[in-house]
C-alpha cells in the first residue's frame, strides 16, 4: 500500500501546532488552545485513516491477524517512549520518591494499558495521555473496521458515536470548573473515538478511492485555509474550543483537512518535506517537552537567568531552538532507533 504522503505532512503541521502551543504557554507567550485541541484530535483522525487504508483490505479478505497487528503497532510507540520514560525516571524519583504508585505507574505505561486508568493522570510524559487512549482504540480496531467496511452501517455508527462524544464534553468541559477543573475527567477514551472512527472511514474512502482528487493547488489553499479556521476559534478560555459553534467547526475542519490531503500529490521535492515531517512527528510530539525542561529547569537557571523574565524576542528564540533541537533528535530517533527496531519486529513476526 502506498504511503499517503498528504497525511505525512498534516502529521507533522498538527505536531507543530501542539508543540506551538505548548512552548508558547509555557513561555507565557500566548495561548492557543485551539491548536492544542486540534492539533492532538487531528492525530485521531489521521491514525484511524491510516490504518483503515493499510489494513481495511486484510479485514475486507479475513486474513487480519490482531496480535500481529498490536504487537507492530506496539513496537511502532513504544521504544521511543519506554526510553523517555527512563530517561525522565531519576526526576521523578527525585521529586516524588520511589513509590509503589510510580512503580505501578511506569509499568501500566510500558505495556500501554494505561488509557484505561486515567490516561491524563496516568502518563508518565508530557502529552502520553493520547498515546494511552490509541492504544485502547488499537484494540477496538477490528470491530470498527466491521463498521467502516459497510458504509451505511458506519455512517450509522459514526453519528452514535458523535453524540456519545457531545455527551461526554458536556458532562465535562461544560460542568462547573470547567476544562481545567475536569481534565481528568474529558480525557478518557470516549470522548475521542469520535474522531478515530470517522478517520476510519476516509481511509476506507481514500483506500477505495471514493470522491475526485482535486488540484495541488487548490488542496494546498484548502489547508490553508482549515489551518486559519481552527487558529479563529481559539477562545478566551481553556475548553471553549470544545463547546458550541467553535466545537462543531473545529470537528468538522479536522475531517475536511484529512480528507483533503490524503488527495495530494507532491513532486520529488515537496515529497522528501512531507515524508521527513511525517518521520519526524512522534518524536517531536514527546522529545520537546523534554528538552524545553531540561533548559528551562535546569540548563537555563545554572546560568542564572529564568526564561520567563527574557524579552518577547529572546523567549521566541527560545521556542525556535526547542523546535530545531527536538526536530533533530526527531529524526535521529527514527532513523537509528525506532525504524531498526519496527523492521527487526515486522522480520521477526513476517509481516
Amino acid at each position: 500500500m502506498n504511503r499517503i504522503l498528504g497525511w505525512d505532512l498534516l502529521r507533522g503541521l498538527s505536531a507543530l501546532a501542539v508543540v506551538f502551543y505548548h512552548l508558547t504557554t509555557w513561555l507565557d507567550i500566548g495561548y492557543f488552545y485551539s491548536f492544542g485541541s486540534y492539533g492532538v484530535y487531528l492525530f485521531f483522525v489521521l491514525s484511524g485513516a491510516s490504518l483503515m487504508y493499510t489494513y481495511g483490505g486484510k479485514i475486507e479478505d479475513r486474513i487480519f491477524d490482531l496480535k500481529k497487528f498490536l504487537l507492530l503497532r506496539y513496537f511502532r510507540l513504544a521504544p521511543l517512549y519506554v526510553f523517555l520514560m527512563l530517561l525522565v525516571l531519576p526526576w521523578k524519583i527525585i521529586r516524588d520518591g520511589a513509590t509503589l504508585e510510580l512503580l505501578k505507574k511506569f509499568f501500566l505505561n510500558a505495556i500501554f494499558i494505561f488509557g484505561f486508568f486515567d490516561p491524563a493522570d496516568s502518563s508518565m510524559l508530557v502529552g502520553g495521555w493520547s498515546l494511552g487512549i490509541e492504544a485502547v482504540y488499537y484494540l477496538i480496531f477490528p470491530a470498527l473496521a466491521f463498521f467502516a467496511l459497510r458504509l451505511r452501517l458506519g455512517v450509522a455508527l459514526f453519528f452514535i458515536l458523535i453524540i456519545l462524544q457531545v455527551g461526554w464534553l458536556t458532562r465535562t468541559v461544560a460542568l462547573p470548573g470547567g476544562y481545567e477543573g475536569n481534565i481528568a475527567v474529558l480525557h478518557q477514551p470516549q470522548a475521542f473515538v469520535a474522531y478515530f472512527f470517522g478517520g476510519c472511514l476516509i481511509g476506507y474512502m481514500r483506500w477505495k478511492e471514493i470522491g475526485p482528487l482535486l488540484s495541488s493547488r487548490t488542496i494546498v489553499a484548502s489547508v490553508v485555509c482549515g489551518f486559519f479556521a481552527i487558529a479563529t476559534i481559539n477562545p478566551a478560555d481553556a475548553g471553549g474550543e470544545l463547546l458550541g459553534v467553535r466545537g462543531a467547526v473545529g470537528f468538522c475542519v479536522c475531517f475536511f483537512l484529512v480528507w483533503i490531503i490524503g488527495g495530494l500529490r507532491l513532486g520529488n521535492g515537496f515529497a522528501k518535506i512531507a515524508g521527513f515531517m511525517g518521520d519526524v512527528t512522534y518524536g517531536l510530539y514527546l522529545i520537546h517537552p523534554i528538552i524545553f525542561f531540561g533548559m528551562a529547569w535546569v540548563v537555563i537557571p545554572r546560568m542564572g537567568s529564568d526564561p520567563l523574565s527574557w524579552s518577547a524576542g529572546s523567549r521566541w528564540g527560545l521556542i525556535f531552538l526547542v523546535m530545531v533541537l527536538s526536530a533533530g533528535l526527531a529524526f535521529l530517533s527514527e532513523r537509528f532507533f525506532e525504524k531498526p527496531i519496527r523492521n527487526k519486529a515486522k522480520a521477526f513476526l513476517g509481516s
